[in-house]
C-alpha cells in the first residue's frame, strides 16, 4: 500500500495554534463505556475475529519484540489492543486504552487518525511524534479498505521501542493487512453468496435437496417441505439412503459422478395419502479442481400435467371409440331391427316360451349397447338454452323415485336458496344425473340414501354433489372409469361413465370423484353458470 507523504513541520505548528502542549500526556477528550464498547465489537465481529487472527501470527514471529497492535474501527475507536504483555501495561498508563478515539485534536500526530484521513499508510517515528512522551516510539498504521466501496473500514496499526524502528515495519504490517483485507472480502462474498442461495432456496417453486459426499443430507429447501410434507430438522444430517423415492438416485450420482434429467417419480404423500408425480434431475457437485464434493437434486411437480396429458390421452381414446361406434352402430342395428322383427313376427311358433324370453332380452341388450355408442359418436345436436338446474334435478328425482323406492333408497335434496341458473341441454342433464342415481343404487344392494346438493362456488360456478353411503371404489378403480367397457359391475357396459363425461365435456364443466371402499362415493359436477 502507498505510503502517505507527510509534512510532519506544518502539523507540529498547527498542534501548537490548537493548544496542544507537546510536554503533557496525550488526553484521550472521547471513550466508549462499557456497553457501547461491546456493541462496537459486536458490530465488528467477523472483522475482528479475522483481523485478530492475523496480527496474531504477526506477533507470534516477532515475539521478541515489545510491539503493541492495535485494531480501531473506521471511525479511530480503538476496539483491541493485543500483543507483548509489559508493552500494553505501559501503553494503558498513557491513554492506550481499548475504547479510546483517536483524533488529531487530541493527539497532535498520531498513526491511527492520519492513515484513516489520507486512506494511506503512515510511519511516524520518534521525534516526528508531537508528544515528547512519545519520542521514543516508532509507530506505524495501514488502513483496512473494502475495495468493493472504496471505503475505509478500520485500521491495524503497531506501536514499539524506537530501537526496533525500521521501515520493514510498515512493509510487514502491509503484507499482513493485504491478506486480511483478502479474508474479508471473501467472507462478504460469501455472505452474499449465502444470502442469494438462501432466496433461490426459498422463493423457488422446485424442490432441493444438497447431500455432502459423505451422503448426509445438508439442505433441504421450504418448498420441498411444503410438497413433500417431511420437516427439514427430521431429515437434515440423516442419511440419504434413509430417504424414500429420492436417496437411491443421490447416492448412485456420489457413486457414480453422472447425473439423472428428469427421472418420473411416483411419490405418496403420507400427510394426505396423495399421490404425487415429481420430475427429478441428480448431479454431482464438483469444484473447480474436480473433487466431488456431494451432490444436488431438484424436483418439480409434474401433477398437473400429468393428469392433463392422461385427459388428452382418454379425449383421444373417446374419439377413437366415438369413430369406432358410428360405424359399427349404424352396421348393426340395422341386421338387428330385422332379426327382431322376424323374432317377434314367429312368437307364437317358438315351442319354449323361455328360449323367446332369453333372446328378446339379448337383444334388448344388444339395442342398448348401440343406443350408447350413438351417443358416444354423435357430434349429437345438443340444443343449450337457459335452465334452472334445480328444477332439472327434481325432475329427474321424481322419474327416478320409484326406482329409489324399489330398491329401498332415500333421497335426500339440499339445495341453494336461489335459483342457479345453467345454459345446457336439459336432457342431457338429466341423463348424466340418471347414470350417476342409477351407480348409487347398485353400489347400495341393501338400500341406503342418496344425498344431492347444489350450490355455487366463489369461481361461478354450479356445483352438484351426489353422494352415496355404498360399497365404494378404490383409487385405482376411480382412474379407470370411463374406459372403453371399464366396469366394476357384473353385468355393465362400462359405457356408461363414458357418456357422462362426454356429457359433462360438452357443457365446459367437470367431473370429480372421491370414494372409500365401503364407505361410499361423491359425485361432484362443476358447470359453468349461465350469462345474466
Amino acid at each position: 500500500m502507498e505510503k502517505a507523504s507527510i509534512d510532519f513541520k506544518s502539523l507540529k505548528q498547527k498542534c501548537l495554534e490548537n493548544g496542544l502542549n507537546p510536554t503533557a500526556m496525550t488526553v484521550f477528550s472521547e471513550r466508549l463505556n462499557k456497553e457501547e464498547l461491546l456493541q462496537k465489537h459486536m458490530e465488528y465481529q467477523e472483522i475482528l475475529d479475522v483481523v485478530v487472527y492475523f496480527l496474531d501470527k504477526f506477533l507470534d514471529s516477532l515475539k521478541e519484540m515489545p510491539i503493541i497492535a492495535s485494531v480501531c474501527d473506521a471511525e479511530g475507536y480503538l476496539l483491541r489492543n493485543l500483543g507483548h504483555e509489559q508493552s500494553m501495561r505501559n501503553a494503558e498508563i498513557i491513554g492506550i486504552a481499548e475504547g479510546v478515539l483517536f483524533k488529531e485534536e487530541d493527539c497532535g500526530i498520531d498513526a491511527i487518525s492520519l492513515s484513516l484521513k489520507h486512506k494511506k499508510s503512515v510511519e511516524i517515528v520518534g521525534y516526528q511524534h508531537f508528544h515528547t512522551h512519545l519520542h521514543t516510539k516508532a509507530c506505524y498504521a495501514v488502513p483496512i479498505m473494502d475495495w468493493t466501496e472504496d471505503k475505509v473500514i478500520g485500521t491495524i496499526s503497531i506501536m514499539t521501542e524506537l530501537e526496533h524502528a525500521s521501515p520493514l515495519m510498515l512493509t510487514l504490517l502491509s503484507t499482513v493487512n493485504q491478506t486480511i483485507e483478502r479474508e474479508i472480502d471473501l467472507i462478504r462474498q460469501n455472505h452474499e453468496l449465502n444470502i442469494l442461495n438462501k432466496i433461490i432456496m426459498d422463493t423457488t417453486r422446485n424442490g432441493i435437496l444438497v447431500a455432502a459426499q459423505s451422503g448426509r443430507l445438508l439442505d433441504f429447501n421450504a418448498f420441498a417441505e411444503h410438497i413433500t410434507g417431511w420437516k427439514k430438522e427430521d431429515i437434515v444430517g440423516a442419511s440419504i439412503l434413509d430417504l424414500k423415492y429420492f436417496g437411491e438416485y443421490l447416492q448412485n450420482v456420489l457413486n457414480t459422478k453422472r447425473p439423472y434429467t428428469d427421472i418420473e417419480i411416483s411419490f405418496t404423500r403420507e400427510k394426505d395419502n396423495e399421490t404425487l408425480i415429481f420430475l427429478l434431475d441428480c448431479f454431482p457437485i464438483f469444484l473447480n479442481n474436480g473433487t466431488l464434493v456431494g451432490a444436488f437434486a431438484q424436483f418439480r411437480d409434474f401433477t398437473d400435467r400429468k393428469k392433463t396429458e392422461q385427459l388428452l390421452l382418454n379425449s383421444e381414446k373417446l374419439t377413437a371409440v366415438g369413430q369406432m361406434a358410428a360405424s359399427v352402430a349404424h352396421e348393426i342395428r340395422n341386421p338387428l331391427t330385422t332379426i327382431q322383427g322376424f323374432i317377434q313376427y314367429l312368437e307364437n311358433d317358438f315351442n319354449k316360451k323361455a328360449h323367446y324370453d332369453l333372446i328378446m332380452s339379448e337383444l334388448k341388450r344388444i339395442n342398448f349397447i348401440v343406443g350408447e355408442f350413438l351417443i358416444l359418436s354423435k357430434p349429437h345436436a345438443v340444443h343449450f338454452v337457459k335452465q334452472d338446474l334445480q328444477k332439472i334435478m327434481d325432475e329427474t328425482v321424481s322419474l327416478f323415485q320409484a326406482s329409489a323406492n324399489m330398491n329401498n333408497i332415500l333421497m335426500e335434496r339440499n339445495y341453494n336458496e336461489d335459483s342457479i341458473l345453467l345454459q345446457c341441454d336439459e336432457n342431457q342433464l338429466k341423463q348424466v344425473f340418471m347414470n350417476v342415481f342409477k351407480n348409487s343404487v347398485e353400489a347400495m344392494p341393501y338400500g341406503g340414501t342418496i344425498k344431492i346438493l347444489t350450490d355455487v362456488t366463489e369461481e361461478k360456478e354450479a356445483i352438484i354433489q351426489i353422494e352415496d353411503n355404498g360399497i365404494g371404489m378404490t383409487s385405482a378403480q376411480i382412474k379407470k372409469l370411463g374406459l372403453p367397457f371399464y366396469t366394476t359391475k357384473d353385468t355393465g357396459t362400462g359405457l356408461g361413465y363414458m357418456v357422462i363425461f362426454k356429457i359433462i365435456e360438452q357443457h365446459k364443466g367437470h367431473l370429480h370423484i372421491e370414494s372409500a371402499v365401503n364407505q361410499g362415493t361423491t359425485i361432484e359436477i362443476r358447470l359453468p353458470l349461465a350469462d345474466e
